[in-house]
């Protein structure tokens, strides 16, 4: 078994991600980071604690909740949440809001 080389000095952490992370997958957490925000200021607690975000692919963000019913509730909030996204991302990033349900938990 070979041994692993040791480093002299110490490796900024923006190097190794470097290594891992390609060039768009920045961009990607960062939308993920503020969508994520959007929702939390737009959607009361209560909803948010029994639904999660999924994904987010062709213009289109995914949610599970727990239940029907919290589906129906989360419809009625859509219009409100993609305002806020069109006005924080710009205006094309997020153009639908689809939900499913599923074990919603966080």
């Amino acid at each position: 078994m070979s041994r692993r080389k040791t480093s002299e000095r110490p490796v900024a952490v923006k190097q190794v991600l470097a290594g891992i992370l390609r060039p768009g997958d920045w961009q990607l957490l960062e939308l993920r980071q503020k969508v994520r925000s959007v929702w939390e200021q737009a959607v009361p607690e209560a909803l948010r604690s029994q639904a999660r975000l999924v994904d987010l692919k062709r213009h289109e963000l995914w949610v599970e909740a727990a239940s029907s019913a919290l589906v129906q509730e989360l419809q009625f909030l859509k219009p409100k949440v993609l305002e806020a996204l069109q006005k924080t991302l710009g205006s094309g990033m997020v153009r639908e809001i689809r939900f499913t349900v599923g074990g919603g938990k966080t």
